[in-house]
């Protein structure tokens, strides 16, 4: 498998370009491009069930998205993401996405995942809700 460097700078100027033309749309175009990495991330992750959430973090983390990532129940913490930027409101929303995949797969559930702390906005690290979507 071959992978790309990519800088946070150049990340944060494909958003804003994004942003320049779609508005708000293009978050949920960056959610769904997490979602599809997440998937990936889950399928590699999934090959040892028991370290399932441990593997999960440790590839989001090796793949350069976080310094530090942790699962706890229905809060993900995330120290250190590449997404943020100076913003006043949240920016990750790929971390958004692979959070959902990661986390669907362990629970066989549909979740909507939330982005409630970002280090965008000044918090010290970026914290995801993962709550399960009503029918």
């Amino acid at each position: 498998m071959r992978f790309i460097r990519i800088s946070q700078r150049e990340l944060v100027e494909i958003r804003r370009l994004y942003e320049s033309v779609m508005s708000k749309a293009s978050h949920g175009l960056f959610y769904r491009e997490g979602e599809s990495l997440g998937k990936q991330i889950s399928d590699m992750a999934s090959e040892d069930m028991d370290k399932y959430l441990e593997t999960a973090g440790r590839l989001i983390k090796g793949r350069g998205w976080v310094e530090d990532i942790t699962f706890n129940g229905s809060s993900v913490k995330a120290m250190g993401s590449i997404e943020a930027t100076e913003a006043s409101e949240p920016t990750c929303h790929k971390l958004r996405g692979m959070i959902h995949s990661v986390m669907e797969r362990v629970s066989e559930r549909k979740f909507i995942c939330l982005e409630e702390k970002c280090i965008s906005m000044g918090d010290q690290y970026c914290e995801f809700k993962v709550r399960e979507m009503e029918e």
